[in-house]
């Protein structure tokens, strides 16, 4: 009985062990070039080189004004707003560069959203883990929903506030669409 006892014990902590080493191996594998390759597919099919009929481009779907805020773009002098037409490229850069270098535009989506994960570790970092109307909060959910939505997007949403782009797509499709991705070492 104690040998029966020591086996059903010792199977129980392989079972745990492997368990573990299983969740690990999924987290290695939802890492960041997984969420980037998942979200550009959602986006443009990972078509590198369209342009959408509201002008947002490339694999990622930039909008002028979020490329203005990585250094790509400028806003015309005498333009307000966030729509595309109040945006020029800056002097060596162009939506033919733009769109021909898939490179590039993987090298802007990681600066893109490392520049978000850390405007939402400082302004919602208290509400990963939690949920809200039964969407599960993480880091890449939000990433995603910012990418879609803006930071402001995200706000909403976390207010219950859900908002939705052109196309019809709500912030808290992407937040639920991209949870669970491991993006701390991207």
């Amino acid at each position: 009985m104690n040998i029966l006892k020591k086996m059903i014990e010792f199977i129980k902590l392989k079972i745990a062990v492997l368990t573990t080493q299983l969740k690990i191996k999924l987290l290695e594998e939802k890492d960041f070039k997984a969420f980037a390759e998942a979200l550009k597919m959602r986006e443009s099919s990972g078509n590198y080189q369209v342009v959408n009929s509201y002008g947002y481009l490339g694999a990622y779907q930039f909008g002028m004004a979020r490329l203005c805020d990585l250094g790509y773009t400028e806003r015309k002098e005498g333009y307000s707003g966030y729509s595309n037409s109040a945006f020029r490229w800056k002097s060596g850069y162009s939506q033919d560069w733009f769109l021909n270098n898939p490179d590039i535009q993987d090298r802007i989506f990681l600066k893109h959203c490392r520049k978000l994960a850390e405007i939402i570790k400082r302004n919602f970092g208290q509400s990963l883990g939690f949920k809200v109307n039964g969407i599960q909060i993480t880091l890449s959910g939000l990433i995603a929903g910012a990418h879609l939505g803006g930071i402001g997007g995200v706000s909403k949403f976390l207010d219950r506030r859900d908002t939705k782009d052109q196309l019809g797509t709500s912030v808290s499709d992407y937040v639920k669409k991209f949870a669970g991705y491991n993006l701390e070492n991207m």
